[in-house]
């Protein structure tokens, strides 16, 4: 049971489900990056219609945009990753657009357009924690090994070559 908690707790955890938190939300400012796009990159093909290459942009802008909470947090900036957050809230209400539905569905919706981008701020914020965490561990490491070579660390211990000795 420890090894699970320690793995619920562990920075990849927390990374995956970070990942598909993001994803549910990258569907969602694909989808509002599409249906607002201004330029259309799609082509004829003979007489099919090829619209990847619009799908394809917008896919590469929403995952740009969503990745911004957690950029915004791993490098310290706080207001930036509340604007996205903030942000990340506004789009979901848009992609759900409950301003015409009934009482529960307006709710709901904004209750899931909370979570989400709560979640998707959440999650970078602990993933950044625990990345900090973990580089500051290694730092210790680091200098615990590198006082093991400075002059009063090898005083400590024997050092022993294989070269001859050439006196």
């Amino acid at each position: 049971m420890e090894k699970v908690i320690r793995f619920i707790k562990s920075e990849t955890f927390i990374f995956v489900t970070l990942v598909f938190v993001l994803f549910g939300q990258i569907v969602h400012t694909t989808y509002l990056f599409e249906s607002v796009r201004v330029v259309d990159l799609g082509f004829y093909l003979g007489e099919i219609r090829i619209e990847a290459i619009n799908w394809f942009h917008a896919i590469v802008f929403a995952i740009a945009i969503e990745a911004a909470i957690l950029m915004s947090i791993l490098h310290g900036k706080s207001l930036a990753s509340n604007i996205y957050a903030i942000a990340s809230f506004a789009t979901n209400l848009l992609y759900y657009a409950p301003w015409n539905a009934e009482i529960p569905q307006i709710v709901s919706t904004t209750l899931i357009s909370a979570i989400l981008s709560g979640s998707i701020w959440f999650f970078s914020d602990l993933f950044a924690e625990k990345v900090r965490e973990n580089s500051e561990v290694n730092e210790e490491l680091d200098l615990s090994l590198f006082s093991e070579l400075t002059p009063a660390g090898a005083q400590k211990g024997s050092f022993k070559t294989t070269f001859p000795d050439n006196r």
